[in-house]
Order: structure tokens, then C-alpha cells, then sequence
């Protein structure tokens, strides 16, 4: 089956959602919230650009917000809303390309290439979105970013494929 077919967003709707609604149960602060949302950064970008954009600003403006119950469920309602766009490889690829950039002084110049041979042949449909992602998650081991460690993006999408291989799903 061609995994890059199937629409993964019901999924990482309810991961994404369970891990809000676990950050509110363990007792809701706006650094919680703040960090929930730098952990998905990625997750959103892959899923509607221009919803990520409008989700900017209101997050930056969180400390002037006085009702953080408020400001939560606006927030988790505008989550729903970009979550509710597929992921296409489109947008994957962008994230992509996004996170080469974390690599470029790391990289030589062969090892560059084709990282972007591999994310292009993605975009094409000739490799799933698995296969830049574990070249990516090899430099991730390789050459370690606090930042990149903790995005979701890296966990979500190979647990689902994990589980579509195992038969789950």
C-alpha cells in the first residue's frame, strides 16, 4: 500500500490534542503552553502554513492574555483548525528543507546533495515521507540540536508508520 496516499491527520490530531489536553491536566502555565507549542512547531507547519501563521501572533501575545483558561481553549480551538488541513508533501517538503538548514555546517557538500536528492525524490512520490526522515533523524544523532530533539514532527509521523507496518493500523 502507498503510505504516502493515506491521510495521517485523524492521527496526529489525536496525539497532538491528547498531549494539550494532558499539558492542561497537569496543571495549565503559559511556559507549558509556550513549550507545547515550540515542541509542534514543525507538526503545524506541516499541516497549513498560512493557519500556523495566524497562530504567531496570539501565541506571542499569551502574557497579556489575564484568563489562561481563555486563552487555552482559543488555542486548542485554533489547533484544531490548522490540524484539520492534511499534511500534504508539499508542505512536508518545506518542512524539510526547513530542517537541511540545521545541518548545513555540519554537512559536506556530498552529503548535502543528497539529502536534497532525497527530500526532492520525496516531493515526487518516488520515497516515502519515512525515508527523509530517518536520514534526517541520523543527523539529528550525529550532530545533536536541542531544538530539533524536541520537535514532535521526529516521533509523530514514524510512530504512525510504525504502526501501519505492524499491522495496527
Amino acid at each position: 500500500m502507498d503510505h504516502q496516499l493515506l491521510d495521517d491527520s485523524p492521527l496526529i490530531r489525536i496525539f497532538a490534542l491528547y498531549a494539550l489536553h494532558n499539558l492542561k491536566e497537569r496543571g495549565l502555565t503559559r511556559g507549558a503552553l509556550l513549550d507545547y507549542h515550540s515542541r509542534y512547531k514543525l507538526v503545524f507547519l506541516a499541516h497549513s502554513q498560512p493557519e500556523y501563521r495566524k497562530l504567531g501572533p496570539f501565541v506571542a501575545d499569551i502574557h497579556r492574555r489575564q484568563n489562561l483558561d481563555d486563552y487555552y481553549n482559543e488555542y486548542r480551538q485554533r489547533v484544531i483548525v490548522l490540524l484539520s488541513h492534511p499534511a500534504n508533501p508539499r508542505d512536508h517538503t518545506n518542512v524539510l528543507m526547513h530542517v537541511q538548514g540545521y545541518f548545513r555546517l555540519y554537512l559536506d557538500s556530498t552529503e548535502r546533495q543528497q539529502l536534497a536528492a532525497l527530500i526532492d525524490s520525496y516531493r515526487r512520490g518516488e520515497q516515502p515521507l519515512l525515508a527523509p526522515l530517518m536520514r534526517i533523524k541520523h543527523y539529528m544523532a550525529l550532530y545533536p540540536n536541542a531544538w530539533l530533539s524536541g520537535q514532535r514532527y521526529f516521533e509523530l509521523w514514524p510512530r504512525i508508520f510504525n504502526l501501519r507496518y505492524a499491522g495496527v493500523l
